[in-house]
């Protein structure tokens, strides 16, 4: 980070989308999800709160695990929820983290939030 660049004094909070099938790609999400998507950084802004970044995430079968230094094609997680985004956020305390994670959109799944752990 550039020293002249000020961090903000919110902690940052992990938000994890998790799906029972991650769409093949963004676009191939339902257009309600795509539409509330647009709407969030607005909307979290106005709870004061940011998104610093977020993305979704391709199909698992996509991805390569490794295990004990060795490649693997596709996902190692073994359940039937998949994980299909994330938006690393800063917020003002737990709750306020958790108060936004409801506000994001999931097709069939559910999201999770964990604090981000500083030195």
């Amino acid at each position: 980070m550039d020293p002249s660049e000020k961090q903000s004094p919110l902690p940052r909070f992990m938000i994890l989308i998790y799906e029972r099938e991650a769409p093949e790609s963004a676009s191939a999400a339902p257009p309600t999800v795509l539409e509330a998507h647009l709407h969030l950084p607005r909307q979290i802004a106005e709870t004061g709160a940011q998104i610093i970044a977020g993305n979704a995430m391709g199909p698992p079968n996509n991805a390569v695990s490794i295990r004990d230094n060795v490649p693997i094609g596709g996902s190692l997680a073994g359940t039937d929820q998949t994980l299909a985004g994330y938006f690393l956020v800063e917020a003002s305390d737990l709750d306020h983290a958790v108060w936004i994670g409801r506000m994001i959109p999931v097709i069939d799944g559910w999201v999770e939030v964990r604090p981000v752990l500083t030195s």
